[in-house]
């Protein structure tokens, strides 16, 4: 089931700002998700109610966070390194003050 994907102005800066090889990885998973209209485990995986998360593992770990707007769209909402065992709550609050303004 194919879907539009959008991204947040912010989550733009934030993914440019990401590693050459790291951004490929994200882009292909973000092509996935148009075609498909989904990612499984370990690739992706439920965050909260809406909110979902890309996992990438390449000279480091980067994580995105996404949501389902409506039925055929998604919203990239927030790219960033991740330097915890744990995603960092603070994060998950910037994705979801994000989606905010989508829903």
């Amino acid at each position: 089931m194919r879907k539009e994907v959008f991204y947040d102005k912010n989550a733009l800066k934030e993914l440019q700002e990401l590693g050459g090889a790291a951004q490929k990885e994200f882009q292909a998973y973000i092509a996935i998700l148009v075609e498909e209209g989904k990612l499984e485990f370990p690739e992706a995986r439920k965050v909260s109610k809406n909110l979902f998360e890309i996992r990438v593992i390449h000279e480091g770990a980067y994580r995105a966070f996404y949501a389902y707007i409506r039925k055929d769209y998604i919203i990239l909402l927030h790219f960033f390194p991740k330097k915890t065992q744990k995603t960092p709550l603070k994060n998950i609050k910037i994705a979801q003050q994000r989606l905010k303004q989508y829903e």
